[in-house]
């Protein structure tokens, strides 16, 4: 599933900061996911929608938490990881954005329809 907004959290937090700090905020918020009982569908992220190095820099990260990727680990286009991991990871960047000042009006206007339950 892929949307423009996931891609412009991804692709902007990569323009903010460096790889080395992108990989720090993806281990910390591959660290704070709780996995809750209950079906979690697999969905793509591909390198055309989160840059390629956000694919390699991910899978790192999640390899090196234990992380089974679904299909598509040794694949370099894309990886398969489970909806809710994929949505933490994204909020946890988007929030990175916003408490730095680079969200942009779309970001914002998300971040304030989540935060009031919306």
């Amino acid at each position: 599933m892929h949307s423009e907004l996931e891609s412009q959290v991804w692709l902007t937090v990569q323009q903010v900061c460096d790889a080395v700090t992108f990989e720090a905020l993806l281990l910390r918020a591959v660290d704070s996911f709780k996995r809750s009982p209950g079906y979690d569908p697999v969905q793509r992220l591909h390198a055309s929608d989160i840059g390629q190095s956000g694919v390699q820099i991910l899978r790192d990260v999640l390899h090196r938490r234990g992380i089974r990727l679904e299909h598509g680990a040794d694949l370099p286009g894309y990886l398969e990881i489970r909806s809710r991991l994929k949505h933490h990871i994204r909020c946890q960047l988007q929030q990175y954005l916003m408490s730095g000042g680079h969200s942009t009006e779309e970001i914002l206007q998300d971040q304030l329809a989540r935060d009031l339950g919306l």
